[in-house]
């Protein structure tokens, strides 16, 4: 596993110089349906698309408030391949290795994405899809199934942003919405 975070970490980080590198800043804020809880999220991917593969790694924080509560972090390593150009309708199916750690814990987990992106007109970009996830201890209680409908805007051939609300099913009841930038190189 270390030596498979380590070579995607390694060709993500030398392909932002190359063409099809970029990187992702993201914000989300989700909300507990359970016990009505908020949290909030901070995200970092560094990626590299080449072709219709697009591999990428992800960093993020956790915390029940900016500054205040617990803190969780993960790590994913993750590849997405799309497939087709239909009028710009591209599905895709995704698959994802990762490392969960909180302050009582850490475990390994995976995930499967499968969706479709849809060309919307005018520089927006439509995306339903939906993920499978769980830990490979199953003890870790991190079983679930998650939808998600997004929007993106190009604002430039290089930049852009996307919002994005979820719902997941499971060991997590939650709703969320994502807010991201996107830098492209």
């Amino acid at each position: 596993m270390k030596k498979l975070v380590l070579a995607t970490v390694l060709a993500s980080v030398f392909g932002i110089a190359s063409a099809g590198g970029y990187t992702s800043l993201e914000y989300t804020n989700e909300n507990n349906r359970v016990t009505g809880a908020d949290n909030i999220k901070e995200g970092l991917i560094v990626g590299n698309k080449e072709g219709d593969t697009d591999y990428s790694i992800k960093m993020e924080n956790s915390q029940t408030e900016f500054g205040n509560g617990s803190i969780s972090q993960g790590l994913e390593v993750r590849v997405r391949q799309s497939f087709g150009d239909k009028g710009g309708i591209r599905p895709y199916v995704g698959v994802r290795l990762g490392e969960k750690v909180t302050s009582s814990t850490h475990f390994g987990h995976y995930a499967f994405d499968a969706g479709v992106k849809v060309p919307l007109g005018a520089g927006f970009t439509g995306d339903v899809g939906a993920r499978y996830r769980n830990a490979f201890d199953t003890s870790n209680n991190y079983e679930t199934t998650r939808a998600h409908v997004a929007l993106g805007y190009a604002l430039t051939k290089q930049d852009a942003v996307a919002v994005r609300w979820s719902r997941s099913w499971g060991d997590e009841e939650k709703d969320a919405w994502r807010f991201s930038y996107t830098r492209s190189f």
